[in-house]
């Protein structure tokens, strides 16, 4: 008849050179065995560890349990570096200033002119403008001339973060909020951003559930964490921006008429590129002086054909839509050319509207082979336009950045 020490005896070897933490226990849950592994976890301070038990039975006797000990420390450390990263990863450093808004055409002026003393005060600023047209870089620019400056500048794109995980990213969690939460808990962007700026990019975008919330926020200057009874006060300079028609959607019961009022206290509206034709000239000149030494090419001159003809276009893409056009332009352009003439701008329209790797046939037989390609070219465009600057790249392609970074890895970029 088996015993429990016999049964050990017969496989000690076995057990002492597991590297598994190991523990039998009797039916009377006293202790007869533990290896070297356990009496190491147990001097070890600090230490996760997950435990699967086992019951021992032979010939259908119960003999006592068994548990394996498996120490998860460097799987939640690893996490914790993870959380940190992806922290620093959202916050970008308010480097732009209004030098950086090209243009002198009466519309941009002012809008600059208002901005610019909005920035000397602490009130809430609502930025409006159609896509492309710079509302992130205008919010930059407006940290960077307030008295926050030598503060931090942190950024959330609305849009791109779950319902689910929207609260404690902007709130935070205590301890045991929920499952998979840090022991320590974490900060929310509000905490982060203390004594700084955030800026709520999309805000249009958030759920009528989150807008209750930030409403709490903005009127009592605190914050409660998910899963915490206790508030605590944060000191922030709030900038949110949105394409979207905020006045409908508060007709329509989709915003908060109050949560509109406590944003929209200095509204700030960017002109499309469309209304200050003007401008083209001296954001091509701005563009060439960078574009010129990515991709190896020596324009100085653009032909006054060439302005024209930007000039007459709709640009519902704004300032971005131009950045691409003249992307594409100067890749097309032979490598000894100093003039862009207005037949590689026609050229470059042209291949947008005709498709010509379908109509020559050269598009994939495979549609997810197409997919990746055209991906390929978008995201390796974005990064090239912005120096490798994965932030400003998903931004570009309205993407969240974890996303950028998985496609980057997924296809080779």
């Amino acid at each position: 008849m088996h015993t429990l020490k016999s049964l050990i005896d017969q496989i000690r070897p076995v057990l002492d050179g597991m590297s598994f933490a190991i523990k039998i226990e009797s039916n009377h849950q006293k202790t007869v065995y533990t290896n070297n592994a356990f009496e190491i976890m147990q001097r070890r301070s600090g230490s996760d560890v997950v435990a699967d038990t086992s019951n021992i039975i032979i010939n259908d006797q119960s003999l006592g349990c068994i548990t394996v000990f498996h120490d998860v420390s460097d799987v939640a450390r690893l996490k914790r570096e993870l959380d940190k990263l992806d922290q620093k990863l959202r916050k970008i450093q308010a480097k732009y200033t209004f030098k950086d808004f090209v243009g002198n055409s009466p519309a941009l002026q002012h809008t600059k002119k208002i901005a610019q003393g909005a920035a000397k005060t602490t009130a809430t600023i609502l930025i409006r403008g159609e896509s492309g047209t710079g509302k992130e870089i205008f919010a930059n620019a407006i940290h960077n001339a307030s008295m926050r400056r030598h503060e931090k500048f942190i950024k959330v794109n609305c849009a791109s973060i779950p319902e689910a995980l929207m609260e404690s990213e902007l709130f935070g969690y205590s301890e045991g909020a929920f499952t998979g939460a840090l022991k320590r808990g974490r900060k929310g962007l509000f905490q982060e951003a203390h004594r700084g700026t955030l800026f709520l990019d999309e805000i249009g975008d958030i759920s009528a559930n989150m807008q209750v919330k930030l409403l709490r926020v903005l009127q009592e200057k605190e914050v409660m964490r998910v899963g915490s009874a206790e508030t605590e006060p944060v000191d922030v300079r709030i900038i949110s921006a949105t394409n979207k028609p905020l006045e409908t959607m508060v007709e329509n019961g989709l915003f908060r008429e109050d949560l509109y009022y406590r944003l929209n206290v200095i509204p700030i509206h960017l002109p499309p590129l469309r209304e200050r034709p003007e401008d083209i000239e001296p954001l091509l000149l701005y563009l060439l002086n960078q574009y010129n030494d990515l991709y190896a090419k020596k324009v100085k001159i653009i032909a006054p054909a060439a302005i024209e003809y930007l000039q007459k276009q709709s640009w519902r893409g704004n300032v971005r839509e131009l950045e691409n056009v003249l992307t594409r332009a100067l890749i097309r352009l032979p490598e000894e050319t100093t003039i862009l003439e207005k037949r590689y701008l026609v050229q470059t329209s042209q291949a947008l509207v005709t498709y010509p790797s379908i109509v020559t046939g050269t598009v994939p037989t495979k549609l997810s082979d197409a997919i990746e390609n055209v991906e390929r070219q978008c995201i390796s465009s974005a990064l090239a336009r912005h120096r490798g600057d994965k932030n400003r790249a998903a931004h570009d392609l309205d993407i969240p950045l974890r996303t950028l970074y998985y496609k980057c890895k997924k296809l080779g970029i």
